[in-house]
């Protein structure tokens, strides 16, 4: 054999086999990195799957944009008071229609009289109960739903159903059509 017919084949086979282990290697990265992403540890997400919102966090308040206010979180305990309902509670009830946030599969309830709205999380049962106590407006609705963009459908019929069950009739709740950051 001679010397000129193997180096002609010898950086063919080598590009070939790097460009294979390229791809693969890029497919693997791309692959770790929606991985992280969906899983909440990229640009925005919580560190964690799910929204942040659990047993740990569970008496902590919750702002409009989903931020917690570890300051705040002493005051968030429910604190029982005559009549059954909570200082939250009766915040939340204090306006005409009672306003509930579903996000993921967790309910929180609107406390009004702020400026940013703060929501507190809240049972099903209890936001259930806690919807037929509320007045409602001129327009007869008492309850507005609110949805995040991570929202299960699933929460959204337990609520639904749950507040027919209990009385509270379709025309008497309101839900927007917009996701609340």
């Amino acid at each position: 054999m001679s010397r000129n017919e193997h180096p002609q084949n010898l950086p063919g086979r080598v590009l070939r086999s790097s460009s294979r282990a390229g791809i693969g290697g890029g497919a693997i990265l791309i692959g770790l990195a929606l991985f992280l992403l969906f899983k909440g540890m990229g640009p925005g997400g919580t560190g964690s799957s799910g929204s942040g919102i659990g047993p740990e966090s569970e008496k902590s308040l919750i702002t409009a944009k989903g931020t917690e206010n570890p300051l705040e979180k002493a005051v968030a305990a429910p604190d029982e008071v005559k009549g059954g309902l909570t200082d939250d509670e009766k915040k939340s009830l204090s306006g005409d229609v009672f306003t509930v946030l579903i996000d993921e599969k967790n309910f929180l309830m609107e406390l009004s009289g702020d400026l940013d709205p703060v929501y507190r999380e809240t049972p099903l049962p209890r936001v259930i109960e806690l919807a037929k106590l509320a007045k409602g407006d001129s327009n007869g609705i008492r309850v507005r739903i609110l949805r995040r963009e991570s929202a299960r459908a699933s929460a959204e019929f337990d609520l639904i159903d749950g507040l027919h069950k209990a009385g509270v009739s379709k025309d008497s709740t309101i839900m927007p059509a917009d996701f609340v950051p």
